[in-house]
């Protein structure tokens, strides 16, 4: 993963997250949907800050020095990771950061908890984030592309 893609990634992560709270859960993906925050939302306007989930996932205790490794996360279909992401309801984001070779994403809530989003496949990607609806022609995503990169959209002044 090149560190430029990472650093503007995690910028445009950060700016999109901190401060949002889990609102709900779209069922396809799954996708997690996001509140806007404080520093965002007059931004961004009418829409949706949500949190695509196509990879094995965990939700740790505490963020760790060592991360899961991928053969050891459960295999869950969308159901029972619906389920599992439902836990996170009204959590609010404290932090969010990547992994420094492989685009893994964590999301720190403020109770501690770390929702840890596998980002190597080798064919398919493993997340996207952003934000949909009316942000006046701004164009707002991160991808975690297949090759362990990184693919970002997003205005200049933030990434």
């Amino acid at each position: 993963m090149n560190k430029e893609d990472k650093l503007s990634a995690e910028k445009l992560l950060k700016y999109l997250c901190i401060g949002a709270t889990v609102e709900g859960i779209s069922f396809y993906g799954p996708k997690l949907l996001l509140t806007e925050s404080e520093t965002n939302s007059k931004r961004l306007g009418d829409g949706q800050i949500y949190i695509t989930i196509e990879s094995e996932f965990a939700i740790l205790q505490s963020k760790a020095d060592t991360l899961p490794v991928f053969d050891d996360l459960p295999k869950r279909n969308a159901k029972d990771a619906c389920k599992i992401l439902c836990e996170l309801s009204l959590m609010k984001i404290a932090d969010v950061s990547l992994h420094d070779e492989i685009p893994h994403l964590l999301l720190t809530f403020e109770t501690g908890e770390v929702l840890f989003i596998c980002g190597h496949d080798n064919m398919y990607e493993s997340w996207q984030a952003g934000f949909f609806g009316d942000s006046d022609g701004e164009y707002w995503e991160i991808v975690a592309c297949p090759g362990d990169e990184l693919a970002i959209w997003g205005p200049d002044d933030i990434g």
